[in-house]
């Protein structure tokens, strides 16, 4: 299946600035300020790496987009090609619903050093709501027909979009990593189009994707996880030597 027909899988943001927790399980969060490097960002909701698979697998899908003359964007996204990319065994139809309520509930802030030099932010959600379509697909378990979704992209997501480097890449490899903390590594990997000197320092990844007040016990964890998903990682192109010094291998697009 050929992804990326009308837009980008992420942009650098979403995985630089931690818009997602490191998680599969994530905490509600209340609005408070996590910093980066890259800049910062507030979430007011729960958005964790699942709720990310969702929205790569969304936009990685999508098969027609439709600019909304109030500056927002419409996609036409056939569901069941969402679940295939998201591989059934793990996301249900309830599950996958629930996953998309939280992203419509969540809000999410982005200041970076140019936003902050005018005084400006990325405020708004992710996902503004889906409704049928009146395009319908043959649904070869009922023999009937199933209705496409009509995806409208939240504010917040549209404008990194249009401001932010976009990425392409395959969702489903990360969306089958077991552990959140792997797959937001692989996230903020894939934002970067070479590797540093000698490659990252895995502990230096992990305090990049959970903030650096991370406890050391904490980063141990994370190590032994990130490691059990060498494999996956190595699928994705993002491979682990010995001494715990990550790079990637294959070239961005």
């Amino acid at each position: 299946m050929t992804g990326n027909r009308v837009a980008p899988t992420s942009t650098a943001l979403q995985a630089r600035v931690m818009i997602y927790q490191p998680s599969q399980r994530p905490q509600e969060r209340a609005g408070q300020w996590m910093e980066t490097d890259f800049g910062r960002c507030r979430v007011t909701g729960r958005l964790g790496q699942r709720h990310a698979d969702i929205v790569e697998s969304l936009l990685y899908v999508a098969e027609r987009r439709r600019e909304i003359s109030d500056g927002g964007v419409e996609l036409l996204v056939d569901p069941a090609k969402l679940r295939r990319t998201l591989s059934d065994r793990q996301y249900s139809h309830d599950r996958i619903k629930k996953l998309l309520r939280d992203l419509r509930a969540a809000t999410v802030e982005i200041v970076t050093p140019e936003l902050e030099q005018s005084g400006d932010s990325i405020i708004g959600g992710l996902i503004d709501h889906i409704i049928p379509s009146s395009m319908t697909r043959r649904d070869p378990l009922t023999g009937g027909e199933r209705h496409l979704w009509r995806v409208r992209l939240g504010i917040a997501l549209v404008m990194l979009m249009e401001r932010d480097l976009s990425l392409y890449y395959s969702p489903a490899p990360i969306a089958r990593l077991q552990y959140g903390i792997s797959q937001a590594v692989a996230r903020h990997v894939l934002t970067h189009k070479n590797n540093p000197v000698g490659g990252w320092y895995l502990d230096t990844l992990i305090r990049a994707v959970c903030g650096i007040a991370v406890s050391s016990m904490k980063v141990r964890n994370y190590r032994r996880r990130v490691k059990e998903d060498a494999g996956g990682l190595t699928e994705i192109g993002i491979e682990i030597d010995a001494t715990s010094r990550v790079r990637r291998v294959t070239a961005a697009r």
